[in-house]
């Protein structure tokens, strides 16, 4: 893994030095739940890095489930990724299984029918976004916010360990007014894989800083500026194309350690 990329200013022969973190090093494992925290309400900063893990599985052919629990989805940001990766797009979004839940208990049904529904994909990812936004709904009472947790985070738990899945979560962090911290110990508490998000510097520099708790990496989040930072270790066959019929087969998500 390159922590920094160098570039060279030609006019000026000066070394600019970029700090930057490789995406490959720190993909989602199967079997593992992981847990995305950044700021912005819900986590919202951190649904960059999940899309960009979405966009490379389906190129590679296999289906993602992603539940929103923070009513922001949007498939055509997955568009931009597809196209530069010389995918089919129209194939690669019918891979994508979206499922939106406007209050926590419309939330908790998708979450429950995950199981039932992978047994008919097969998918090797699922990313659920916004799994704590619901729970600050004022009909919800406390205990009833924090058992339904319980058993969302169970359930994931099981996706991940039973079928051999790499379930994604993203929450907002504990400075994040709008976040329970007593749900979201118990989520970090369960989860064997942490990404954090914070943003550094002001206005147009600013950028968003990943730290992968499990490997102490860290660095900033530019995989379309640094070609190194959109190498993902996939199986051996290429994209598909314009044109294809998608291919079928197992993505490798596996951890950089492992």
């Amino acid at each position: 893994m390159q922590h920094q990329g160098t570039t060279t200013q030609p006019d000026t022969g000066v070394i600019q030095r970029r700090q930057g973190i490789d995406p490959s090093a720190l993909q989602p494992v199967r079997g593992q739940l992981y847990h995305l925290s950044g700021p912005g309400r819900a986590g919202k900063s951190m649904r960059c890095v999940a899309e960009h893990w979405v966009v490379h599985a389906l190129a590679q052919g296999e289906v993602v489930h992603w539940v929103d629990g923070a009513c922001r989805i949007d498939p055509s940001r997955f568009i931009p990724g597809l196209e530069a990766l010389g995918a089919d797009v129209e194939h690669c979004l019918s891979r994508l299984y979206l499922s939106r839940g406007f209050t926590l208990h419309q939330l908790d049904r998708q979450i429950e029918r995950l199981p039932h529904e992978l047994a008919i994909t097969r998918a090797p990812m699922i990313v659920v976004d916004g799994l704590l936004a619901m729970h600050g709904d004022d009909a919800v009472s406390t205990i009833e916010s924090r058992t339904l947790l319980r058993r969302h985070v169970r359930i994931l738990r099981q996706l991940a360990e039973q079928q051999h899945v790499a379930v994604i979560a993203i929450t907002g962090t504990f400075r994040s007014q709008h976040t329970d911290a007593r749900l979201l110990q118990h989520l970090h508490r369960h989860a064997q894989n942490h990404l954090e998000g914070r943003w550094t510097g002001r206005r147009q520099r600013r950028r968003l800083h990943l730290l992968h708790r499990r490997s102490g990496l860290h660095g900033h989040w530019r995989p379309f500026e640094n070609i190194s930072q959109t190498r993902f270790r996939l199986t051996e066959r290429t994209f598909n194309r314009r044109g294809g019929n998608p291919s079928l087969g197992i993505l490798t998500l596996q951890h950089q350690d492992e």
